[in-house]
């Protein structure tokens, strides 16, 4: 039984007050995913010991098994909606998963597998090719994420550096870095903003900022309904979410491999190699090797 079966399940066994925290729940089951237990409280003006007593008549030891079975149901769906961009932690493995962890292993691991099965199938081709020409049209590029969206910011800089493209990599989470990028945000600049759950809020600044200057914005996120997409001139989506942890970057990371891939073939085919500056750097050492030897 999925954790929304046992919420409608016992539904008809709740109070007013109990109906409106599962009405809450069964409206964006995504959102439970991550919401915490004050903003559930603030959203619907009611007590946390009434949504706490209402997770225990659902069937729930606590709070945090029922978020954990909401991630679990996420998972199995591959439905990859937006969250609220708030702080979250990983819950628990509730005591019944734990019963045999093998079984719990293996089912993740089919999870990780149909993720990215899915994802590969449906990559759009054409928009891969279409973001390696904005890189390479654009005269500076700037990378922006905070997080795990750092960590996939910092392999994507590696790639286009590989492929001779000077870039900045902001780190949001750092005033002064943001502050050193705002007046970089100029014409024939491209930002490409990296936003997966928790959706930082000022990432999300930053590109609404980029966007208010008309700067062309490159997107990658998790899903064309996440909160960065509407400032984006191109989204490109890679699935993260996960049962048991917050994100899994292999998707990201396979994505990125190839936008730098589709820019090695259109260099390829202007004939350019992309790393001449690279090389002309190294030509100042040719005097040095000799003095040396």
């Amino acid at each position: 039984m999925t954790v929304i079966e046992q919420i409608q399940e016992k539904y008809p066994f709740l109070t007013r007050k109990q109906r409106e925290v599962a009405d809450y729940m069964l409206e964006d089951p995504d959102r439970m995913s991550y919401a915490t237990l004050r903003e559930i409280s603030q959203d619907l003006s009611i007590t946390e010991m009434t949504i706490l007593k209402t997770c225990n008549l659902l069937g729930f030891d606590s709070f945090s098994a029922l978020k954990y079975e909401f991630r679990k149901h996420a998972a199995q769906q591959l439905d990859l909606l937006r969250h609220p961009g708030v702080e979250f932690s990983i819950p628990p493995a509730p005591a019944y998963e734990l019963e045999d962890t093998r079984r719990l292993l293996a089912e993740i691991r089919d999870e990780e597998a149909a993720l990215y099965y899915a994802f590969v199938r449906d990559l759009p081709l054409d928009e891969v090719s279409q973001a390696a020409s904005m890189i390479l049209a654009a005269e500076q590029v700037i990378l922006c994420g905070r997080g795990v969206s750092a960590i996939i910011c910092d392999y994507f800089a590696t790639m286009l550096t590989l492929l001779g493209r000077g870039v900045l990599n902001v780190n949001t989470e750092l005033d002064d870095a943001i502050y050193a990028a705002l007046p970089l945000l100029k014409e024939n600049t491209l930002l490409i903003a990296v936003s997966y759950p928790d959706y930082y809020r000022m990432t999300m600044k930053l590109v609404e900022y980029a966007r208010r200057q008309g700067i062309n914005i490159l997107g990658l996120t998790d899903s064309k309904r996440s909160p960065l997409a509407p400032y984006c001139d191109l989204v490109l989506t890679a699935p993260t979410k996960t049962r048991m942890l917050p994100n899994t970057i292999g998707a990201p990371m396979s994505l990125i491999t190839l936008v730098a891939s589709a820019m090695n073939i259109q260099l390829s085919a202007q004939g350019c190699q992309g790393s001449e500056c690279v090389d002309e750097f190294f030509t100042l050492f040719e005097g040095y090797c000799r003095d040396r030897n």
